[in-house]
């Protein structure tokens, strides 16, 4: 068996109770996982906890027991003997700060280039298209049998994560692992529905003042766009609504890199990466700003608000 697999499963048989937590603002690829890693350890007959900063997003919903994945109370950690990380590039991630966890076993599954490596083992793959794709292969490794409501899950998070199978994290293993996922019973047609086809007039209403408001860089290459956060009452929209508006850009001809900056209205700007360039890596770009992620898609969060300068957006405290 895989080094790293056998550490981790050698870890789980020394606990009782877990608690599994994914990444605030939770994608596919986090809420797929947390869903079907807790049903490998309910399997081994252990105690799961499920837990997210955030609610699910609504176009989640449809995975099997979302519903169950709850928001972490005061000292949730007291009832778990280890805490399992997925999808968290950093402990931060999670919204949990260490010092809650006092001396609970970290377990930290993850696929981000960023990954810090902080937890006391240790499962990072950054060449895997998603968590899920690290997770298929650890439970094909201790032949663990995932039924059709896990395969659902797992086969979510790689759609999601590789944009329903364009951009470059796609591999021949996404494909491989994606295929055996269908093969187990992945309910791919609701994958599909829930997470691509998916958009309300009023999300279109917002990228659409999204698109009004693109400026395009053309001798640099870069397309940057904003979403204030008046738009979403005006729009009747959601903040899950912005789901797929740096990807969106990242398809314009010309464009090496797209940034999608939103002011959450209380003093912070979320910024939203991509890029299909090889040897752009926007990870780099946002590990300068205090975040993280893959070389092809990254983000972060700051102080400040945006203005537009020269024709250019800009943050600014």
């Amino acid at each position: 068996m895989n080094q790293e697999f056998s550490q981790l499963s050698q870890e789980i048989q020394k606990h009782r109770s877990f608690a599994v937590v994914c990444h605030k603002k939770p994608d596919g690829d986090a809420v797929g996982c947390v869903l079907a890693f807790a049903s490998y350890l309910e399997s081994l007959g252990k105690q799961v906890q499920k837990y997210c900063v955030d609610e699910v997003p609504s176009y989640l919903s449809f995975l099997p027991e979302s519903e169950l994945i709850k928001k972490p109370k005061d000292e949730f950690w007291q009832n778990s003997d280890a805490v399992v990380m997925l999808d968290c590039g950093d402990l931060g991630m999670s919204g949990i700060d260490r010092e809650e966890l006092q001396d609970r076993v970290i377990v930290n599954i993850d696929h981000h280039i960023s990954n810090s490596g902080y937890g006391a083992v240790n499962l990072v793959q950054h060449t895997s298209a998603a968590t899920a794709e690290i997770l298929y292969n650890y439970f094909e490794e201790v032949q663990f049998k995932i039924d059709k409501p896990a395969a659902t899950n797992l086969l979510c998070g790689v759609y999601t994560d590789t944009d329903a199978f364009t951009n470059l994290g796609t591999t021949p293993e996404s494909l491989r692992v994606s295929s055996e996922l269908l093969k187990l019973g992945a309910n791919f047609k609701e994958i599909t529905a829930q997470t691509m086809r998916n958009k309300s007039v009023a999300s279109l209403k917002l990228w659409g003042r999204a698109l009004e408001r693109l400026r395009f860089d053309a001798k640099k290459g870069i397309a940057v766009t904003v979403i204030k956060h008046t738009d979403f009452d005006e729009c009747g929209a959601e903040p899950d609504d912005t789901e797929g508006v740096a990807n969106l850009l990242n398809h314009l001809s010309d464009v090496k890199m797209a940034m999608v900056l939103r002011d959450l209205g209380d003093g912070m700007v979320k910024g939203s990466l991509r890029t299909t360039k090889e040897l752009i890596d926007v990870s780099q770009i946002a590990k300068l700003m205090g975040g993280g992620g893959h070389a092809k898609a990254a983000g972060f969060t700051v102080k400040g608000k945006v203005i537009e300068s020269d024709n250019r957006w800009k943050i600014v405290e």
